[in-house]
Formats: structure tokens, sequence, C-alpha cells
């Protein structure tokens, strides 16, 4: 008696750990699109449908399919771009932060996959940086200074690079630590739970290089141990019995929704800044 239930409080102490990783994953792609007003059942269906791809398709090429479903749910192409950039930025700028200190105590651990994440990250933050002093010269210079065609394709370039810039802006305006808080919690829950089905496993051990293994079975889907073969499948069970609740719930709308110029799925930074086609006014 006293093992059946230890195994069902150990159950349920794994369900709990993987829905609260799933709530900071779910609830930072939300707050990267909360702006744009999707309705909060047709997200979470979303969000889970994409995570199942991304679980079942290696080295995390189901991005690619995640960027689709958000270009359609949100009607625009940046809007479902830029958010999964944004989304796997803060991810992965937690998941180094985490690595760093156990690559510092044991250099051997170091890996391709934390070395590119690295390299990743610094691409990311340097084009950041350095985009608003470089197209506020480059603008200035061949407006003062070149007519020809080629440059005025180059500013049009860079006028057009402006306007992503700016978008991706609004996208974490004001939500730098959250964004960024949600991502340490989802993956301090993670570790915990990969550390609670390693105790299964007598042969298993979670110390820094466990944990950096882990991480790159993660990024390739393609598990080494039986932990983390475990660990895969349990996720793809959980992750697909959530998909099907998500999906029976947004399917079940009682009636047609009607929708008013503030809903308008594109976003409302698009109208703010004149992204969107300009429309003749009636009258």
């Amino acid at each position: 008696m006293t093992a059946v239930l230890k195994i069902l409080l150990t159950g349920i102490i794994i369900l709990v750990l993987f829905l609260l990783i799933h709530a900071f994953k779910l609830m930072r792609m939300y707050l990267v699109l909360i702006d744009t007003r999707i309705e909060f059942k047709r997200f979470v269906f979303a969000y889970f449908r994409t995570t199942l791809v991304n679980l079942l398709i290696p080295f995390k090429l189901g991005e690619v399919y995640r960027v689709f479903v958000f270009y359609r749910l949100c009607g625009n192409f940046a809007t479902g771009f830029l958010s999964v950039v944004v989304d796997r930025f803060f991810d992965t700028l937690a998941l180094v932060f985490v690595m760093l200190p156990f690559q510092i105590l044991y250099p051997d651990t170091l890996s391709f996959v934390s070395v590119m994440l690295a390299v990743f990250l610094a691409v990311i933050v340097f084009a950041y940086m350095i985009f608003p002093p470089t197209y506020r010269y480059l603008n200035k210079y061949i407006i003062l200074n070149r007519v020809s065609p080629r440059s005025m394709a180059v500013l049009k370039l860079l006028n057009g690079l402006k306007v992503w810039y700016e978008y991706v802006k609004s996208l974490i305006a004001g939500r730098y630590a959250l964004l960024l808080l949600m991502s340490f919690g989802a993956w301090f829950f993670e570790g915990l739970l990969f550390r609670l089905l390693s105790v299964f496993y007598p042969y298993s051990s979670f110390d820094a290089r466990g944990f950096c293994e882990y991480i790159t079975s993660l990024l390739s889907s393609v598990p080494k141990t039986l932990e983390q073969r475990a660990y895969g499948r349990m996720c793809i069970i959980l992750t697909l019995i959530l998909t099907v609740i998500s999906a029976v719930i947004c399917l079940s709308r009682k009636g047609p929704r009607q929708i008013s110029a503030d809903d308008n799925p594109e976003g409302a930074y698009q109208g703010r800044h004149n992204l969107l086609p300009n429309r003749r006014r009636k009258g």
C-alpha cells in the first residue's frame, strides 16, 4: 500500500511540474503576443499543437511550423516570425545563464550545442544594439550623398529593417524582466522534473555532464540515456493529451464570434504604426 501511494504521489508531482513548465512557457509566448488580442483558448491550442510537433521533429525544426501557425493565427507574417524569434531568444538566454556556472566549474562539459547557443545570443544582441546608430548613419549618408537606383534600393531596405526593428521593440517593451523570469522558471521546473525521473534509474546521474547531455538531447530530439528516452516519451504523451483537451475547448464555442475593429487579428501595433494597407474611407 505504501509503495502504491508513493508511486501515486510521484506521478502527481511529475504532472504538476509538467503543467508548471508549460504554464511558464505558454504565458511567456502569450505575453509577447498580448497586443494582438488573440482569443486565449485559440492561443492555447496553437501553443500545444506546435509544442507537440516540436517534440516529434528533431533539431527543433518544428519552430518552422510554429511560425506558420502563429502567422495564420495573427494574420501577419511579421507577427508570426518575430514572436517565435523573441520567444526562442529569451528561452535560450535563460538556458545559457543556467548552463554557464556548470561549464565554468567543469570546462570539459563544453559542447557544440552550448557554443552554438552562445553564438546565437551574441549575434542577436549585437545586431539589436548596433542597428539604431548604424541605421541613422547610413540613412543620413545615403540621403545626402547618393542618388543612384542602387542607393535608393539600399535606403528602402534600411527603412524596411527599421519597421521590423521597431516591431520587435513593441513585442518586448516593458516586458523584458517578466519574459526572462518566466524563462528561468520554466527551466528550473524542467530541471526538477528530469531530476525526479532520474531517481528511478540506478545508473543515471544528474551532474553537470548529465545536465549538458540532457539539453543536447532536447535540442536534437535524439535521447541517449534511459531517463532521457523516458522523459521524451512522457513529454510527448502529456503534450498530446493537453493538445486534445485544448482542441476540444477551442472547438466547442457556442457561436460565431463577432470581431470588432479593436480585435484586428494583425495586432494593435501594426495599426498604430501604419503597417497595415491603407483603406479608403467611405463618405
